[in-house]
């Protein structure tokens, strides 16, 4: 039974690739949609004139307009229906993943998160439904090519190079505080990459309101440069509350498995690290007078630093400590 359910959590894996790299064309295919409302403006502008107040422009419209797309721009309903289709196949996606985590857990009955292999294929899921969850919500269609293609090349990764075979938790690893800890710190994750890609858009947003190009593409469809800094500030918020709870958690399981809260293991200086960087940012982006764009920079250093802490940390003997759990 444990083998056929981790055979069965294999297969859902490359059917949920299958499916994330269908989304991730339907995606690309989205944004190639998306085309400028210059001369639909002029059209509308020209009917208020001429009927003025009965000119047919409804609060909702108005607001979806603002959010969903930049000045000077309107999504056609070929856009959109692209959108929604590659959001369904994104559900679909997430929900196979889920279903991959889940059945692996089922079959070594424990916490399916003990080593890089589980630990990024649920990183990836929790990316995919956090996404899934807000993309309809806040018609974030025009983000998915940048969350699904990362959540591809990160489940290429496990199986090329991270596999491991389901079995038994190292001892250290057996304690209520795997489900914990870990399963924060990779919603936390999930968090600080949608921040991270929202947060890179933000920068080129940035850079072409300040020089419009001659020829306007789907960047000048995009949320203004304001708004998608406000998106990566509030997701940054989220994730770094839940890594203040990872790096507690950490500590307190620590103490019960080595015998003390701190032991300056490379596993545990690079949390701190991170912390740290993305406390600068807060800070920084709570102070008056600091360019957003400056704090911007510093958000996206932390995410390296997550990076870091995922892969070299637990792939580079020098790192190698106490949290040697990586499988390999």
């Amino acid at each position: 039974m444990p083998t056929t359910l981790a055979a069965n959590a294999n297969a859902a894996l490359y059917a949920s690739m299958i499916v994330y790299t269908l989304a991730m064309l339907a995606f690309a295919w989205h944004l190639a949609a998306r085309a400028p409302k210059v001369a639909a403006s002029r059209v509308e502008e020209r009917e208020e004139a001429l009927v003025g107040a009965a000119a047919p422009h409804t609060p909702e419209r108005r607001q979806g307009s603002r959010y969903a797309a930049g000045p000077g721009f309107e999504e056609s309903l070929q856009s959109r229906q692209r959108g929604n289709i590659a959001l369904m196949l994104t559900y679909l996606a997430s929900a196979l993943l889920v279903a991959s985590v889940a059945m692996r857990g089922i079959a070594v009955a424990r916490p399916p998160w003990g080593n890089m292999f589980e630990f990024a294929t649920a990183a990836s899921a929790a990316v995919g439904v956090a996404y899934s969850v807000l993309a309809k919500r806040n018609r974030w269609q025009w983000l998915g090519v940048f969350i699904v293609t990362p959540i591809l090349l990160v489940l290429g990764l496990s199986l090329a190079v991270l596999y491991t075979e389901a079995g038994e938790l190292m001892p250290a690893l057996k304690s209520y505080w795997l489900g914990i800890h870990v399963s924060v710190a990779f919603i936390a994750v999930a968090f600080f990459t949608l921040a991270f890609a929202v947060g890179l858009l933000y920068l080129v947003r940035l850079r072409r309101e300040e020089s419009p190009p001659a020829k306007p593409n789907f960047i000048e469809s995009l949320p203004s440069s304001a708004t998608l800094e406000r998106t990566a500030y509030s997701l940054n918020m989220v994730a770094f509350i839940l890594w203040t709870f990872t790096l507690i958690a950490g500590a307190i399981w620590a103490k019960q498995a080595w015998g003390a809260y701190w032991q300056w293991d490379p596993k545990e200086v690079w949390t701190f690290v991170i912390w740290t960087v993305y406390a600068a940012y807060m800070h920084g982006r709570a102070t008056a007078g600091v360019d957003h764009r400056k704090s911007m920079y510093i958000a996206l250093a932390g995410y390296v630093c997550v990076i870091v802490n995922f892969t070299l940390v637990n792939l580079v003997s020098t790192f190698v400590g106490m949290h040697n759990y990586s499988g390999m």
